[in-house]
């Protein structure tokens, strides 16, 4: 008998339906790079009571919110709102790493009396490692290897900013995050292909865009007016002497 917990905000994957020692694999993973990226972190200066502090922190309450807004027929197959992008660009893939993992957690504890009720609290909590690699780890690697290759590859300017980076970087982040879900699920045959492929793998394209534009378009405002919220644009790179 499996439990119907398709409603869990943040989760890409409920814990049933994949092996336990997968849920394990994917735990330790997702430590490893928590840890890898604490050393890239300096917390001491994110605790100060500074402006991007609170840019921080309230960023990660609007997307916890947002994260509640998921579309999705059958569970491990809903989609909603990454952030991985905006949060890579606008705090570095450290800070992004970190504060999305906060944030999938918290999703499931701020429900914990419902997950009690039904019996599945520490099932899904077992389950949030996997799914930090899904819906976080692989995004935010995708994106910030977007930013590192055009920085690498393409002339340094404001529109390959924007454009590339931000809009076709969100799109690249959420296209692998879903690849990676359709893969794993199809791996531990916990559909059919062919569920796989009609039910999410055919609207990938539809909910890349809607990550692209938000993306895009709030770093394109946040370059302007708010230039020290996106920690990774220089304008003496993007923008001065162009």
């Amino acid at each position: 008998m499996t439990i119907d917990t398709n409603w869990l905000i943040g989760l890409h994957i409920q814990s049933w339906l994949v092996p336990e020692y997968v849920l394990w694999i994917g735990n330790a993973l997702f430590v490893i790079v928590l840890l890898f990226a604490a050393r890239k972190v300096e917390f001491r200066k994110l605790l100060d009571n500074t402006p991007g502090q609170h840019v921080y922190f309230g960023a990660m309450t609007l997307l916890l919110i947002l994260w509640g807004l998921k579309a999705g027929i059958s569970p491990g197959l809903g989609f909603h709102h990454l952030g991985a992008t905006l949060f890579t660009l606008m705090f570095g893939w450290p800070l992004a790493i970190f504060g999305l993992a906060i944030i999938l957690l918290a999703s499931v504890l701020l429900q914990h009396n419902e997950l009690m009720v039904q019996g599945v609290v520490n099932q899904e909590l077992i389950g949030v490692g996997l799914n930090g690699c899904l819906s976080i780890v692989i995004p935010v690697f995708v994106s910030h290897a977007v930013l590192r290759s055009t920085q690498r590859f393409l002339p340094d300017n404001y529109f390959i900013f924007i454009f590339v980076v931000a809009f076709f970087g969100a799109g690249a982040a959420v296209a692998a995050s879903r690849l990676s879900s359709i893969v794993l699920l199809s791996m531990v045959n916990a559909y059919p292909d062919a569920k796989l492929i009609e039910e999410s793998l055919l609207y990938t394209p539809l909910f890349m865009f809607p990550e692209m534009f938000i993306t895009g378009m709030l770093i394109s405002i946040f370059v302007v007016y708010k230039q020290d919220w996106v920690t990774t644009f220089d304008d003496e790179r993007y923008i001065i002497g162009k």
